[in-house]
């Protein structure tokens, strides 16, 4: 396995394709959870800062990362489709790699990319954690540390979707086009025809659901309050409250996705002409 990542990586570090899409991601995240760190909102019931203290600052900052793992997608989806075209696929198995090598060292690099999008969301966590919180809120810092965990499985999902679509299509932009447009809005008008206890099995709704939304993003399915006239305070629930599962047996059918993606891939790999 050393050596199939060695192979790997000597491709990846000299290749522009690799570095600017990584590059983004980098800057973008960065970027976008900085810009989030200096809105402030304020009024009775809501505090923008309470989603910068721990234990909630890991679902905003693992939430935030979620918008960018299209361009892990992309960065796979480039490389193997470029190993059509340059015939680098067909070089390796003169040089006496097995297809059998060549998904596994494939698979061994979104693991590594995986690992490292996870690590610098994690770093990230922890320095945004030194501006916002307080010892007594550090001491919460290990209540949703799964979410990282959870975050490592969507952005593996994703790359196995895409390296898929890239051994079924074998083209770049047909792939990148393909990937995106069934994310929106292909997939999202098939779910229209189906119950909400169906649609939310589909892959995307099932990867995408791995990173939710900070709570107040979902603040109209909670219970809401009112006053009446002689000033009595009563509550009443939402209108309606929307169908959704645990996020364990969220990640149990994005794991059972993971497993379909690369089986095909292995399939796909295994028959197609390099």
């Amino acid at each position: 396995m050393k050596r199939l990542l060695e192979i790997e990586f000597l491709k990846l570090f000299t290749y522009a394709g690799f570095w600017v899409p990584a590059s983004f991601w980098a800057v973008l995240y960065v970027f976008c959870l900085f810009i989030s760190t200096q809105i402030n909102i304020n009024f009775p019931g809501l505090d923008s800062k309470t989603f910068f203290i721990f234990p909630n600052l890991w679902n905003t900052t693992t939430w935030l990362a979620s918008w960018f793992n299209l361009l892990l997608a992309i960065m796979i989806m480039i490389f193997i489709c470029n190993e059509f075209s340059f015939r680098t696929f067909r070089q390796h198995v003169i040089d006496g790699l097995s297809r059998n090598e060549l998904f596994l060292a494939k698979v061994a690099l979104m693991l590594v990319f995986a690992v490292a999008g996870v690590a610098f969301v994690i770093i990230l966590t922890f320095v945004t954690g030194l501006f916002f919180n307080t010892s007594e809120t550090w001491s919460q810092l290990f209540d949703t540390l799964y979410l990282p965990v959870v975050y490592f499985v969507q952005a593996f999902a994703y790359m196995s979707l895409a390296m898929m679509i890239s051994l079924l299509l074998k083209n770049t932009a047909i792939s990148i086009i393909t990937f995106i447009l069934y994310f929106f809005p292909i997939e999202p008008i098939i779910r229209n025809f189906f119950p909400d206890k169906i649609l939310f099995f589909f892959p995307m709704k099932v990867i995408s659901n791995l990173t939710p939304a900070p709570d107040v993003f979902h603040i109209s399915t909670q219970t809401q309050f009112y006053t009446t006239i002689n000033g009595q305070v009563t509550n009443s629930e939402p209108a309606v409250v929307p169908f959704n599962i645990p996020l364990w047996e969220n990640t149990l059918v994005a794991l059972g996705y993971i497993a379909i993606f690369l089986t095909i891939s292995w399939y796909v790999l295994k028959k197609k002409k390099l």
